[in-house]
């Protein structure tokens, strides 16, 4: 059984998804990101390029928004873009796909309302319903709706249908109507850029996308969210209720679950390690079985362990909300067993509310996915990924950078006084003692400092100087290096 849990006191609302104790997803909605999914935009056109069959569309935001031709129901397919659309004009979008790195949102003209039975698509012109569903059940909702809707308008069936009575439904795509007639006449009374709506990802976005599950429990830290939720979705009110820790989500703070999230290592119970490591280009998650303890011989341990570790990656893919492309590095096993862990995973899989496919194994031995891009990943939600494409040089490399900026310097003056960080004075002392720093003539003096991530030179000039600069800090231990 699943539970979910919310925290929506604070200024950044979370929810959690759980079973059997483990965090399975994580939404975080927070103030400062507008362009979320499914919000709904009054946008102006910036420019239209007929190259890539796409426009720039102004939202009011940071990023400027992408929408493909493809994206624009209007369009027969020979149609341009620039028939359609012109620099300035003003259109109705809304987002399928969050801003991801210098990218800005992806943005749909074909907009849908979600409700508990039905998503409607006020220009979608077709019915279709989830896979879910059975074909007689299919078939009788798209019979009974196509003669309701009227031109132009479209339906997606949910799986909540297939307990619905009619009225529920009709009256639930009325309401949708009335809901896009109101969008419609707040765009025409406001000037582009212009946000029309937006679609609460906590809790509504996440009890929506799970609705179906079998809830034991969800959970609430404030009263005022509890009544709406229970109000928005009755069909689940009998599971909701207030937490008595609001800040404590099965036995740990929020904080805590979060910042574990997104650690790299995973150590599993069981001695299985799984290492996520998250590129700009594609995420590989190894896994590592060296602490896992078996009686069966070495195949079959080998063939349990890669067993035990589709659950625990779709896991971290799903609470990380992993996106692109994914390779799984399981431990080497045979042909025949590729193929069942293959399966395993297409089954595992079915429960992701993500579109995600699973290409199969690589000649090299990986197993190759891609998932769908939709929310922003918890990574790039949480630190600031951006701010460090430079790569992080190691103590040695930087110590190798300091004896080369010494012999520059030397013979240029008299003295030279640092301060360096002790793990870089450690290296210092163990390594570069050699000919080279021999042949350095200038005298050169520190101190150690945990503050400086690596090392900076204060002083440059005659030795007066530097004697000049010590006796005004005797509290600092100063001590000569060469």
């Amino acid at each position: 059984m699943k539970k979910l849990h919310f925290y929506t006191g604070s200024s950044e609302k979370i929810g959690m998804l759980f079973e059997e104790k483990q965090c399975i997803d994580i939404f975080i909605d927070r103030q400062s990101t507008n362009a979320r999914l499914g919000s709904i935009y009054k946008g102006k056109v910036r420019n239209v390029d007929e190259s890539i069959d796409a426009a720039f569309i102004d939202i009011g935001e940071k990023k400027v928004g992408f929408l493909s031709k493809s994206e624009v129901p209007f369009l027969g397919v020979n149609d341009k873009l620039s028939s359609y659309l012109t620099d300035g004009a003003s259109i109705i979008v809304q987002v399928i796909k969050e801003a991801y790195q210098e990218k800005g949102p992806r943005l749909t003209a074909n907009i849908t309302l979600t409700g508990q039975r039905i998503i409607y698509l006020p220009h979608g012109n077709y019915v279709a319903s989830s896979k879910k569903l059975s074909q007689t059940i299919s078939e009788k909702w798209k019979s009974y709706l196509s003669e309701q809707l009227s031109m132009n308008e479209g339906v997606i069936l949910r799986t909540d249908i297939a307990n619905a009575e009619t009225e529920q439904v009709l009256t639930e795509l009325n309401n949708s109507r009335n809901l896009w007639r109101k969008l419609e006449s707040d765009a025409s009374q406001n000037k582009a850029p212009y946000i029309l709506f937006q679609y609460p990802m906590i809790p509504d976005q996440m009890i929506n996308q799970y609705q179906n599950e079998s809830f034991q429990d969800i959970t609430f830290d404030e009263r005022q969210t509890l009544q709406k939720a229970k109000t928005a979705f009755p069909n689940l009110a009998d599971k909701m209720r207030i937490r008595k820790e609001a800040n404590q989500i099965v036995g740990q703070d929020v904080s805590s679950w979060l910042t574990e999230a997104i650690q790299p290592v995973v150590h599993k119970q069981d001695g299985i390690t799984l290492t996520v490591e998250q590129t700009e280009a594609l995420t590989v998650i190894d896994i590592d079985s060296s602490k896992f303890t078996s009686r069966h011989n070495k195949h079959d341990t080998i063939y349990r362990i890669n067993q035990r570790s589709v659950k625990y990656c779709i896991e971290e893919i799903r609470k990380r909300n992993i996106s692109g492309i994914i390779l799984i590095d399981f431990l080497k096993m045979a042909k025949k067993e590729e193929a069942i862990i293959l399966q395993q995973m297409k089954q595992a899989l079915r429960e992701d509310p993500v579109r995600t496919e699973v290409l199969g194994f690589t000649k090299l031995g990986l197993l190759e996915m891609t998932r769908k891009r939709e929310r922003t990943g918890l990574l790039e939600l949480m630190t600031n990924r951006e701010l460090n494409k430079k790569p992080v040089l190691s103590m040695e490399t930087i110590g190798y950078q300091l004896e080369r900026e010494l012999l520059e310097w030397n013979r240029n003056t008299e003295c030279l006084l640092l301060i360096i960080h002790p793990d870089l004075y450690a290296f210092w002392k163990e390594e570069l003692t050699g000919e080279v720093l021999s042949n350095i003539q200038m005298e050169v003096y520190y101190y150690t400092d945990e503050s400086i991530p690596d090392y900076q030179i204060i002083r440059s000039g005659s030795k007066e100087l530097i004697n000049l600069y010590i006796a005004e800090n005797h509290e600092i231990v100063i001590d000569k290096l060469l």
